[in-house]
């Protein structure tokens, strides 16, 4: 039986997110591209200097913010309140993104624990390091993004991937896609590709 031709891909969207290492840079994520591409722009609705942008996205229609969290970076130890009914849930996807971050608020304690649980591991150990062994008079600032789909993690089934960057030097910049099922219809998945106009 001869092999059965690949499957075309669906029409995927493009997902970038763009870190903040500079006071007053915003942190942003951008879906789709193009004039044409059905693109937006999401930023924090009330950014703050020193801080986490936690952002939840409809897997339905990406392009909907439908919450977010600013946490300042000195409450870097506690889950926010209300976090969990959005990250279990797998209608979501999330988005993790620093502005501006002191050295000091890398992510302690519970909220250290709670991004591992989502997918955060080498990138957020090596801001970590850096924090404990330079403190902040070497590198005042830290930029970290992390992102992924939303749902249960407690060990019954193997999560979905998550993603993550981390620097010292420049503002994160993560760029990826967002792939619907086959039939080309939501929900939506993060895809490592990237998508393009020709």
């Amino acid at each position: 039986m001869p092999p059965m031709p690949p499957m075309p891909m669906p029409p995927m969207l493009a997902y970038t997110i763009l870190g903040s290492l500079y006071t007053g840079a915003w942190p942003s994520i951008a879906i789709g591209q193009g004039p044409g591409g059905g693109h937006v722009r999401l930023r924090p609705n009330n950014p703050v200097d020193d801080s986490y942008w936690i952002v939840i996205l409809d897997r339905t229609d990406p392009r909907k913010k439908v919450q977010e969290f600013i946490v300042p970076g000195q409450n870097n130890t506690a889950v926010p309140a209300g976090l969990d009914t959005y990250m279990t849930n797998p209608g979501y996807l999330f988005a993790v993104v620093t502005q501006y971050l002191s050295t000091l608020h890398v992510p302690q304690g519970a909220f250290y624990d709670y991004l591992v649980k989502f997918g955060a591991g080498r990138e957020l150990q090596r801001l970590e390091q850096i924090n404990t062994s330079l403190g902040c008079g070497s590198i005042s600032r830290l930029s970290y993004l992390l992102t992924g789909q939303c749902g249960p993690r407690d060990g019954k089934y193997p999560p979905p991937p998550s993603y993550e960057l981390g620097s010292s030097l420049h503002a994160g910049l993560l760029l990826m896609s967002l792939m619907p099922m086959m039939d080309g219809k939501p929900p939506y998945a993060i895809c490592d590709s990237n998508t393009f106009i020709k």
